[in-house]
């Protein structure tokens, strides 16, 4: 299939808004501890970054995408990217923890706004049946933020301090806003009722795989630094070597699923699930370090296909109505979140980062179960 020029720009400028929505995201991540020095509060605490973002997430994307339900889309994106660039260069001046988690607080109550409307207007950009290609285009701004966004914020906050990297992110955000108001034509919303959204039973195992799979990929993934120096030892500027191995993974992982998404979503989602807790079992057999670092650098290419599988079996089983659909995904995705980084950090803060990891292998095996079973994940005819 022929893309038109327009329609490879439009794409690009929207995989570089999922880039830097992902690196805002999970910028406690690759900073985790610039921003436990820096604010005087413990690893766990930062991990709550990550798990008071999730749970507002979950709790205001329905309302907010049905509030938003008539915005032209382009305008959605605009706005909510706005909110990237403001909660960054607030936490880039917080004076302690308390504004930080504030300033989290606001790109969160538009992240799911944003991810409600992205993959449904790249497929309508590319056309009917082509839903789990054009999430898996704009969804590559996602490995590159693994691959770019979060190795270069760690080396930035080693090298230069975390605030740097945090402005950084902002800078990188509001850019992005602006190529996207110049190469992205407006587009009208479908608004179907909020109750159809919320009551599909067709829906339903997709979002309890979501909340598996992500619950433990978050568990291990929140706490990725320190899994990386206690299995892999490495520590410091070292770790943005591994990260950026680890979203070169991610990103070849993405275009192998993205390529077989639509023609075979049952394999492509049992290979993010299984191949989730493949990874953990082989971390926690133990081992020489370099099989250790080899398990966290290949983690990453399942882990990439997890939003591309799961927001393209929404696309398949909604539709008539993605945006709302999307927005009850996006629901069991961030509970998913702020589930596995609070039981990650319940484990982290105990002296027990195994159990995290070993909750991951659960996740992706409960996960991989109900992909074998559920017609979700069938070819359509």
């Amino acid at each position: 299939m022929l893309v038109e020029p327009r329609t490879r720009v439009a794409l690009g400028a929207l995989s570089a808004a999922c880039f830097v929505s992902v690196t805002s995201e999970n910028l406690p991540v690759a900073l985790l501890p610039q921003l436990a020095s820096g604010l005087g509060v413990a690893d766990s605490a930062v991990g709550l970054l990550m798990t008071g973002y999730a749970a507002v997430v979950a709790v205001t994307v329905v309302p907010l995408v049905a509030l938003t339900a008539r915005w032209d889309r382009r305008a959605t994106a605009l706005v909510t990217l706005g909110m990237v660039v403001v909660s960054n260069v607030v936490l880039a001046v917080a004076p302690n923890y308390g504004v930080a988690v504030a300033a989290r607080l606001v790109a969160a109550a538009g992240h799911g706004v944003f991810w409600s409307v992205v993959a449904s207007m790249a497929a309508r950009l590319l056309g009917p049946g082509q839903g789990g290609r054009a999430t898996a285009v704009v969804f590559a701004g996602n490995s590159l933020a693994f691959l770019f966004g979060l190795s270069v914020s760690s080396w930035l906050g080693t090298t230069l301090g975390w605030r740097v990297a945090v402005l950084a992110v902002a800078a990188v955000a509001a850019l992005t806003a602006l190529v996207i108001r110049v190469t992205v034509g407006q587009m009208a919303a479908l608004a179907p009722p909020v109750r159809r959204g919320v009551v599909d039973r067709a829906q339903v195992p997709v979002n309890l795989t979501t909340l598996l799979v992500v619950t433990g990929h978050f568990a291990a993934f929140t706490y990725i630094t320190a899994l990386i120096a206690r299995y892999a030892h490495v520590s410091g500027s070292a770790t943005s070597a591994v990260l950026f191995a680890h979203g070169t993974a991610g990103l070849a992982g993405l275009v192998l699923i993205g390529r077989r998404v639509d023609r075979s979503p049952r394999a492509t989602a049992l290979v993010t699930t299984g191949g989730l807790a493949v990874c953990m079992v082989a971390l926690l057999a133990g081992g020489p370090a370099w099989v250790s670092g080899a398990a966290i650098v290949v983690w990453a290419a399942p882990a990439a296909g997890i939003g591309v599988v799961l927001q393209a079996a929404v696309l398949r089983v909604a539709p008539d109505r993605p945006d709302l659909a999307s927005a009850v995904y996006i629901v069991a995705f961030q509970v998913g979140i702020a589930a596995g980084a609070a039981l990650g950090g319940l484990a982290v803060a105990k002296g027990m980062l195994p159990v995290a990891a070993g909750i991951a292998a659960a996740g992706g095996l409960a996960a991989a179960l109900v992909v074998r079973r559920s017609a979700a994940f069938e070819t359509v005819k």
